[in-house]
């Protein structure tokens, strides 16, 4: 869903009167009290009025979670099932989001920071070392929208730019080349005029203002949409989509929202598919919301999000991933988990986990737990959604492969991220 559009009636139901695009208003709901944190991390209050922070829990082997430390694999310290603030990030922040094993973040003047794994480049700060504590992206500003993959990094420029840095074995980075791997923001070539973008996972998507998608990287069963299963170094327009209003990544799979008349939609996939691999864009049906507000896809799953509060999910849901409870095998259909009037505005898929934004500032998060990135103090895989614990006042979150994200605060920016 539009971020924007998502904030301002996030703020028309806090009461909220100042809605002009960069504008801000306060929230309701005062200061939580810190949190302890069985994994030995403490949570963070609520930032200080007129900020808004990024939010971090789940698994930190190698310094996700920008706590300031990478505490290996197979170390139960390095679990932290609680949400606590991202060190350095307490204030302006408008978007983060969260890759495989590192985490981006987009301030409020354009800039963006990087933390986690960075032997790939993904941290775009000139180098191919990983940091456990944010760092800036190098020579990178006006930037309105960034998604993470498995290891490279997107940013989308206001003046409609796309960029990318990391791992380019596959082509991922769109400048023509499968070179070694670039710690610095490089421009995709050939697109202008993007409004959207989206990272999956070893290809990348951008929307363009015309509502045509394009793709690029990784092609092995179809992730690019053109009917072929050969990668490619430049952005290549997805076969027969327009009118697109929305775009979605996953590991191998896409998915983009179609408008159409009278303010419906129709919603189309293509890649892994979850079911039946397909190289071009088919329409997934069985869907009864009129409209969809957002999509998400996840490591073997997608979920669907109609703009009554319905939500709609498919795919994998052996730990629960798709909210309605484990259920062993594939769902081939979409099924509805959450019907219309849940609150819900927001989703966002994990490797086995989803995140849901509710419009009181709340978040559930249901799916595997093992490593604790439903936010919840526990690491028990629930029967259903489970609320991340002290979480009250998210404007945005973002699921990672074993980790979460949030962006949580006393104030809603009204300039949203364009994704």
């Amino acid at each position: 869903m539009n971020i924007a559009r998502r904030i301002r009636r996030l703020a028309r139901q806090s009461g909220c009167t100042a809605l002009a695009i960069g504008a801000a208003c306060v929230m309701a709901g005062g200061a939580q009290d810190a949190l302890a944190d069985v994994g030995g991390r403490a949570a963070a209050a609520l930032p200080a009025p007129n900020a808004q922070a990024a939010g971090s829990w789940g698994y930190n082997p190698v310094g996700q979670l920008g706590i300031g430390i990478a505490e290996g694999y197979k170390n139960p310290a390095a679990i932290h099932p609680l949400y606590g603030q991202v060190l350095g990030l307490a204030s302006g922040v408008v978007q983060v989001a969260a890759g495989n094993t590192h985490s981006l973040a987009l301030r409020s003047d354009g800039t963006v920071r990087a933390w986690g794994q960075g032997t790939h480049g993904e941290l775009g700060d000139g180098t191919l070392s990983s940091s456990a504590t944010p760092v800036q992206v190098y020579g990178l500003s006006g930037v309105v929208a960034v998604a993470a993959g498995i290891k490279d990094s997107l940013a989308l420029r206001s003046d409609g730019t796309v960029w990318d840095w990391g791992e380019n074995q596959f082509g991922q980075l769109g400048n023509g080349t499968t070179a070694d791997s670039q710690p610095t923001p490089v421009r995709v070539l050939g697109l202008t005029g993007v409004t959207k973008i989206a990272a999956g996972g070893n290809f990348n998507l951008a929307l363009r203002s015309d509502g045509t998608v394009w793709a690029w990287g990784f092609n092995q069963v179809g992730e690019l949409g053109n009917g072929t299963t050969v990668d490619s170094t430049v952005p290549r327009q997805v076969t027969g989509l327009s009118h697109v209003t929305s775009i979605a990544a996953g590991p191998n799979s896409s998915l983009a929202i179609r408008s159409a008349a009278y303010g419906q939609t129709t919603l189309w996939e293509w890649g892994g598919n979850f079911n039946n691999p397909a190289q071009t864009a088919q329409q997934v049906t069985g869907i009864d919301a009129f409209s969809l507000a957002d999509i998400t896809v996840g490591g073997s799953f997608a979920l669907a999000l109609g703009t009554d509060g319905s939500v709609w999910g498919w795919g994998d849901d052996t730990f629960g991933e798709l909210g309605n409870g484990p259920h062993p095998g594939a769902v081939t259909r979409p099924v509805e988990t959450f019907g219309p009037g849940s609150g819900i505005v927001q989703l966002s898929a994990g490797g086995q986990h989803t995140l849901a934004l509710k419009s009181n500032g709340t978040v559930l998060a249901f799916g595997f737990n093992d490593t604790g990135p439903l936010g919840d103090g526990d690491r028990v895989t629930p029967p259903g959604p489970v609320q991340v614990t002290g979480m009250t006042t998210a404007v945005q979150v973002s699921a990672g492969w074993q980790f979460s994200l949030a962006v949580y605060g006393s104030v809603v920016v009204t300039k949203g991220p364009g994704i």
